[in-house]
């Protein structure tokens, strides 16, 4: 008989997949979107997501405590500038805090006249005259030729 152990037989199943949660955290504190975030773990869209629904997801809780730390650390270096006297870090938190009062407000009116669009498109008709068959399909192929380069472009 020979010593050695039986062999066990092997599981079943892809194997488990262990996402760096520290690493996810620091991921999420730069602000990176979902798909940077699963580059950065190597990891695919539908395990990241698989992992971050499950009910009580230790991933989701250190995707947001890296936003959290990420908006932490931007807003402490923001408020740094502004006691420095920094114009633009003044104006930036001002337009963002208060955009009621502070931020740019762009209008543009835009005034179209309906009827005399109409009337251009109705000089493009051509009532009742007889064109040649020939010049129809010469308009066609140059109308072709132009939406063909335009293509390309």
């Amino acid at each position: 008989m020979d010593n050695k152990t039986p062999l066990t037989p092997k599981k079943r199943g892809r194997k488990p997949i262990n996402i760096d949660l520290d690493r996810a955290e620091y991921l999420s504190s730069l602000n990176l979107g979902i798909m940077s975030v699963c580059k950065g773990l190597g990891i695919g869209w539908d395990t990241f997501n698989k992992h971050r629904n499950k009910k009580n997801s230790e991933l989701k809780e250190a995707l947001e405590r890296g936003r959290a730390k990420g908006l932490e650390r931007t807003t402490a270096r923001l408020m740094d500038k502004i006691d420095e006297g920094e114009f633009n870090a003044i104006k930036f938190y001002l337009q963002s805090a208060d955009r009621e009062r502070w931020a740019e407000k762009v209008e543009t009116k835009v005034n179209i006249n309906l009827n005399e669009i109409i009337n251009q498109g109705k000089g493009r008709l051509i009532e009742g005259e007889k064109v040649e068959e020939g010049l129809i399909k010469e308009r066609f192929l140059c109308q072709d030729k132009d939406n063909q380069d335009n293509n390309n472009e």
